[in-house]
């Protein structure tokens, strides 16, 4: 009795400081372009790193209520209160679920990022039907009061006008052309807000704990990442309709964003691999910054992970890799077999 009563003082505690540090880093994400909006991205750590500390299925869920509270009393609108639940709020319950079952892993950012996107989606198809317009015409709607209250925030921290009409401008054109493949980026930015948020947990429990939670130390390895093999039919499928039928209306949007979705998950199959070869080879982490660094400037090259993760299927990188390294160390051996 003693136990659970100074655990919940703990976590009441810890409760305290993730609400504080979740509003911190959303409205500095929100006020500070570039800079501040990749830090803002890690709104959800604060709700990774309460679930590391406590077993109690309640704390998270808490915390974003709270959040949610706290943001509609400082903005009197529900704009920006929106904007928080939907991209760092709702992410932040269905990770906390998931790791209170022990998903942990690679595995967890697909599924979170899946169960997040597919919720989205129901209520966007929900309320378009409630409206009578269209999902598409509803999510690009949707995206420009998005930009309408991230502009509004920029607005008020003091940013050129200029600047904010040339970014209102640019947006604004992106919003309707994301109306098509909109899933499929719903689904990629969710991706990365998660793992990002996750990461950014787990390095500041490292270092103030020095070792990894409990949750965690089961996980497999991200260079060990490897999708179902009857996954790539389903990218052949999407791509094939795609490219022989030319479909128009849901079928098209459905296997556009299946083939986008799936291209997505074999580039991070193929980021894996790489991963699994700096490691068979100890490449240092600079050598691994300018690889990577490659890759952002010119961002074609990303379709070399993604046949990487594709192929994989057939030729097994990751076996191949091990044959070499094992090659390298021994080569002697190899000439005397």
């Amino acid at each position: 009795m003693d136990e659970d009563r100074a655990e919940q003082v703990v976590i009441g505690r810890a409760l305290s400081l993730a609400v504080a540090l979740t509003i911190g880093l959303y409205l500095g994400g929100a006020m500070f372009p570039i800079v501040g909006a990749l830090v803002g991205m890690a709104a959800i750590a604060p709700g990774v790193y309460l679930r590391f500390q406590t077993s109690l299925w309640w704390p998270v869920t808490a915390m974003v209520l709270i959040v949610v509270a706290l943001l509609f009393l400082f903005f009197r609108t529900p704009s920006p209160v929106a904007v928080y639940f939907f991209e760092f709020g709702l992410s932040s319950l269905v990770v906390d679920e998931l790791l209170r079952r022990r998903r942990v892993g690679t595995e967890l950012f697909f599924g979170a990022a899946g169960i997040t996107t597919l919720l989205l989606i129901i209520l966007l198809c929900a309320v378009s039907q409630s409206r009578g317009v269209s999902p598409m015409v509803l999510t690009e709607q949707f995206l420009k009061a998005n930009i309408g209250a991230v502009m509004s925030l920029y607005e008020n921290a003091g940013i050129d006008p200029a600047q904010l009409q040339s970014l209102r401008e640019a947006a604004e054109g992106v919003a309707v052309w994301a109306g098509t493949v909109f899933p499929t980026l719903l689904y990629v930015a969710f991706f990365g807000i998660q793992s990002l948020g996750f990461g950014a947990a787990l390095f500041f429990y490292r270092r103030r704990r020095g070792e990894a939670p409990a949750l965690v130390q089961d996980a497999v390895p991200f260079s060990h990442l490897q999708l179902p093999s009857f996954l790539v039919w389903g990218l052949i499928v999407s791509l094939a309709g795609e490219m022989f039928f030319a479909p128009s209306g849901v079928l098209h949007i459905l296997l556009l964003n299946s083939a986008g979705i799936l291209l997505f998950a074999y580039l991070i199959q193929g980021l894996a691999i790489i991963q699994f070869a700096f490691e068979a080879f100890a490449v240092g982490r600079v050598q691994r910054f300018f690889f990577f660094f490659f890759f952002i400037a010119f961002q074609f090259l990303f379709i070399l992970p993604v046949l990487l993760g594709i192929f994989d299927i057939w030729f097994d990188f990751r076996r191949r890799i091990v044959r070499r390294q094992r090659a390298l160390e021994n080569p002697w051996k190899d000439r005397k077999d």
